[in-house]
């Protein structure tokens, strides 16, 4: 890519980050394990680190065992990395993501369709430092099933009967909107120790959503800050902190962990990673996670701290993640550096 070519792009991002407007109530799910779905917190993390190919998957099932139904949230992306210079150091990637999010026990489902691009250059000859930009475009649907609503003119003697119409029907059924997202990062690196910082806008489109007629809302912009650093220790073992910064309308999320990764000299495994994480004002978890030359899973438990823990002593929230890098059949496989970027 012409280094003026280059040069746009990156403006062009840089426009759609400072342009955007929150406008609306309305609050995006969140993962614990951020770093495993790179496309939901920062386009511009589309395809780095990976050397062929990479698979990625989040499933988050929150407040079960609680008084309502728990939410089930899931994420599946796939990148590929292409080599635009001769010695590889800058990569264009492309990707897609499928989202979805299911509340009530199906009540409302958010489904997402993400496409999108990155493209990450070297700044210096030496190679340590990087800048990245990306663009991602959504499909967005939200799907209502009134089936499942209770209404007061449902009530009778034997309870709610959803067999009984209601006199509150829903007008709107579904939503679809397309909206556009975009990303910047910047990232060093060395032999001892490194560092990646990042941002992002969501929705940067201002699509429309809503249930009822006449009811709609414009979705507020999601902006995305995050940051690690990392040091490499004696024993090849390695030690990381990470940071996110999500804020949309008056709704802000700051999450803050480290992760300690224990060399494991095994053929099967690299690295046992243990962690530990504060999402301010929600919930502490810890996360265990097992580390491959090729893949990576890892699991979370939230332990709440805030007042959702006073109406039910038993909401829990678990997450599970897989991450894995595979090489085509025309393309040596080679040793992974990094599966993921916590």
């Amino acid at each position: 890519m012409p280094n003026r070519c280059i040069y746009n792009f990156i403006m062009w991002i840089i426009l759609i980050l400072a342009g955007a407007v929150n406008s609306a109530n309305a609050q995006d799910p969140h993962f614990s394990q951020y770093f495993t779905s790179p496309m939901t917190i920062n386009p511009s993390l589309m395809g780095k680190d990976v050397e062929d190919w990479r698979l990625t998957s989040t499933l988050r099932r929150q407040w079960w065992g609680g008084t309502v139904a728990p939410y089930n949230t899931y994420t599946a992306s796939i990148e590929k990395r292409v080599a635009t210079n001769s010695t590889g150091d800058n990569q264009l990637g492309i990707g897609m993501m499928v989202f979805s999010d299911e509340s009530n026990n199906g009540l409302l489902k958010d489904t997402y369709l993400s496409l999108g691009a990155a493209y990450n250059i070297t700044l210096d000859g030496a190679g340590h430092h990087h800048l990245g930009a990306g663009l991602t475009a959504n499909y967005a649907g939200r799907l209502v099933d009134p089936s499942k609503f209770e209404f007061q003119s449902q009530f009778g003697s034997m309870g709610f009967q959803r067999s009984v119409p209601s006199n509150d029907p829903v007008t709107i059924q579904s939503n679809h909107y397309l909206e556009v997202n975009a990303g910047l990062n910047y990232n060093y690196t060395d032999t001892k120790w490194g560092f990646n910082v990042g941002a992002a806008v969501f929705h940067a489109s201002k699509p429309k959503d809503g249930v009822y007629l006449n009811s709609t809302y414009t979705v507020e912009a999601r902006y995305s800050i995050q940051g690690s650093v990392y040091f490499n220790l004696a024993n090849h073992n390695q030690l990381l902190f990470s940071e996110i910064s999500e804020m949309q309308g008056q709704n802000s999320i700051h999450s803050l962990g480290a992760v300690y990764k224990i060399s494991v000299k095994d053929k099967t495994l690299r690295s046992f990673n243990v962690g530990l994480w504060d999402r301010f004002g929600d919930a502490v978890y810890p996360y265990i996670g097992l580390e491959s030359e090729r893949w990576i899973a890892g699991l979370t438990y939230d332990v709440v701290t805030s007042g959702v823990k006073t109406a039910s002593n038993s909401v829990q929230s678990m997450e599970l993640s897989f991450a894995w890098q595979f090489f085509s059949a025309k393309h040596q496989p080679r040793p992974v550096k990094k599966i993921i970027q916590y």
